[in-house]
This record gives structure tokens, C-alpha cells and sequence, in this order.
């Protein structure tokens, strides 16, 4: 059977309240989105990005950890960025993120 969804990874839809954040130099942004290949990340104040700009950084979870990140930019919608990573989130941070949502964020707005 064929799975309904036309993504290829998992992928991890943060809370407001637990979402890790995307460093890249001294500016911090919140992730609104992750799995293994792709993030989702909002600009803060004024800042702009289009289609086809590199993005590099870390993401830094709020259970403790990070992980280097970089790629490119696939779409900008409003204040959200969708980015194609090339170096992406192993796995094992990807599952390690699933179960401390479940954990500590049970019942949190979404």
C-alpha cells in the first residue's frame, strides 16, 4: 500500500512553546518545522530571503543538543522559509525530538 503523504522523511511540527531555535551568526530564529532533509524557519524583524539562497547554521533543541545545518532556500510565504537541507538532522535527533514532544508537551497549542 502506497503511503498517502508525498513527503520522504518525517516530520516534526513544533508548539509555540517548544520550538527549537536556528542560529545563523548572532541572529536567532524559531523552527517552526524539521525532519532529516527540510526545515521550516520564521525571519525575525526585517530581515528578507528568496529562492535559492544558501542558508548554514545550527539548530539548538530545548531538550538539550544541536545539530549543523545547511542548504537551500526552497520557498518564502510570509515571514516562513522553507529550506532543503543538504546537510541535514540525523535520525536519531529526529526521534529523540518525537518522544520529548510526546513527553513534555502533551496537550500544548500547536
Amino acid at each position: 500500500m502506497d503511503w498517502p503523504h508525498a513527503r520522504d522523511h518525517f516530520r516534526i511540527v513544533y508548539p509555540t512553546s517548544a520550538r527549537p531555535l536556528f542560529v545563523a551568526g548572532v541572529v536567532e530564529r524559531e523552527v517552526v518545522d524539521i525532519s532529516e532533509q527540510g526545515m521550516r524557519f520564521r525571519l525575525t524583524g526585517g530581515e528578507t530571503c528568496a529562492p535559492g539562497d544558501p542558508v548554514n547554521g545550527i539548530v539548538r533543541f530545548r531538550r538539550g543538543g544541536e545539530a549543523k545545518v545547511e542548504g537551500t532556500v526552497l520557498r518564502v510565504f510570509g515571514q516562513d522559509v522553507a529550506v532543503h537541507l543538504s546537510a541535514g538532522v540525523p535520525l536519531r535527533i529526529i526521534i529523540d525530538e518525537q518522544r520529548y514532544l510526546r513527553e513534555y508537551h502533551r496537550g500544548l497549542a500547536w
